[in-house]
């Protein structure tokens, strides 16, 4: 199972892939994460028009992609469950890292300029892709479902994601997560052994403990804005698994219990 495969204290987890060194939920950021030694990487993932699981952040295409300068620049604000797998991928999903310089990387030279000029050639993966990199390299997986409520793929996303861990032979090295938390009964439903996270932002349920208890998932994966150390050490005294999301500061993520993992953009500065 997922948690057999990472470290009881402070786990380190890639937020989309090592997404300070190369271009976030691509194949070079899962790669990079990989190799500077993350312990379990995130990613986060939607369902196409063809029904087809991709590894994506945004609800459009437009940040992270070149779309603007594509043949499909009319439809840069759409939703990416209206596109094709095909469509999607005839897109540039690496150039924008170069250009932008997200997290200062390439300035400082954390990101050799040979492999920034290799971005452009990036494409947007499946979760497929992804999950065959996975097993290749036993490196644990979490998978983050976003929300598809109220959209067409909003009854078919959790059984489609099940259905390639299934298929790719990865269940002992996946944790699910998503703020949408009936996705989470569903997935327990589907494959019960598969563990399962509860996303939190913004506030905490009143009666969290019993919340989590409701919804018999192994871990919390809550914003540390919202989740003071003591309450952090609460959970894992209960019994769960905590997993705080995103902290770029060692010296901030000192401040938790041993236990607790850390989700980060900077993988490198914490391994």
């Amino acid at each position: 199972m997922f948690f057999h495969h990472i470290p009881d204290s402070q786990a380190i987890g890639a937020h989309r892939g090592a997404r300070s060194l190369a271009p976030e939920n691509t194949l070079p950021a899962i790669a990079r994460a990989h190799h500077c030694g993350a312990h379990f990487l995130e990613i986060d993932v939607r369902l196409t028009a063809d029904g087809h699981v991709v590894v994506f952040h945004d609800d459009t295409p437009a940040r992270t992609t070149n779309i603007a300068a594509s043949p499909l620049a009319a439809r840069a604000t759409h939703h990416i469950d209206t596109f094709t797998l095909a469509e999607l991928q005839s897109l540039d999903a690496g150039s924008w890292f170069a250009a932008t310089d997200p997290h200062g990387t390439v300035k400082t030279g954390e990101v050799a300029p040979q492999d920034a000029a290799s971005f452009p050639s990036v494409i947007i993966p499946t979760l497929r892709q992804v999950l065959d990199f996975c097993r290749e390299h036993a490196f644990p997986i979490n998978v983050e479902i976003k929300d598809h409520a109220g959209r067409s793929g909003d009854s078919a996303i959790t059984a489609a994601v099940l259905e390639l861990v299934a298929d790719t032979e990865t269940r002992d090295l996946v944790l699910l997560s998503s703020f949408n938390h009936r996705y989470l009964t569903q997935a327990a439903v589907f494959d019960p052994d598969v563990p399962r996270a509860a996303l939190i932002e913004t506030a905490h349920p009143g009666n969290i403990l019993d919340y989590l208890m409701f919804l018999d998932v192994a871990a919390c994966h809550p914003d540390h804005h919202i989740t003071p150390p003591d309450l952090a050490r609460a959970l894992l005294d209960d019994g769960l698994r905590v997993n705080l999301w995103t902290i770029n500061d060692p010296d901030v993520a000192r401040a938790y219990p041993p236990g607790a993992g850390i989700i980060t953009d900077v993988p490198q500065r914490f391994v």
